[in-house]
């Protein structure tokens, strides 16, 4: 759950010290080549059985957070990112984990999410609407590295020029994931928008 905003681009430089090798323009020892040096990095192919598993991996992560946060446990709560874990709010500096979770203990009781909150894995907004909580749309998995895009933001129903629509008011948000020794955990985190408007899943004009 890539829509109007870009992919995660990776790049690659290499040094070479001391002489400089010559290779053969071989497709098959290129390949080799880039392999054997670990600096190929191909993108997961999505609905494949791994990328639904890394996906299914980090929905729950994001809901047993909320479930924590619900409950007032802020240490579960805050196990979904890495130890190095920050945030970018649109227009503000970045945030590192160590900044966010005081406040996140002081006021884990006004953290709560409405009781119709889920996350869902819901590609395609456009086309197949809007819902309240968070809607993963996009994943890409590059190895052990993973970017996520999502709604997050509450959908109502709104009679506008006579006829009824669902209108959807949040943020557009991409994380990104690594993959530890834990499971995957979330290690950016960039609220890209905030306060974005919605009719029947297309921007407003």
């Amino acid at each position: 759950m890539v829509s109007r905003l870009e992919p995660l681009a990776q790049h690659h430089s290499v040094v070479l010290r001391g002489h400089m090798l010559r290779f053969r323009t071989s497709s098959l020892g290129l390949t080799i080549l880039l392999v054997s040096s670990g600096l190929s990095c191909f993108a997961l192919q999505a609905d494949t059985p791994d990328h639904i598993s890394i996906r299914n991996q980090i929905v729950a992560a994001y809901q047993a957070s909320i479930e924590a946060l619900n409950r007032g446990d802020a240490d579960a709560a805050m196990q979904i990112d890495t130890d190095d874990w920050t945030s970018v709010v649109v227009g503000q500096g970045t945030r590192t984990k160590q900044e966010m979770s005081p406040f996140i203990r002081r006021d884990i009781a006004s953290m709560k999410s409405p009781p119709e909150w889920k996350v869902v894995w819901l590609p395609d907004y456009e086309h197949n609407g809007t819902t309240t909580g968070i809607q993963l749309y996009n994943l890409i998995v590059e190895g052990r590295a993973a970017t996520v895009l999502y709604l997050v933001g509450s959908t109502h129903e709104e009679t506008i020029g006579a006829q009824m629509h669902r209108v959807w008011t949040g943020s557009h948000v991409r994380d990104s994931w690594t993959q530890t020794a834990a499971g995957w955990k979330r290690r950016k985190h960039e609220k890209l928008t905030i306060n974005e408007r919605l009719i029947d899943g297309r921007p407003t004009k």
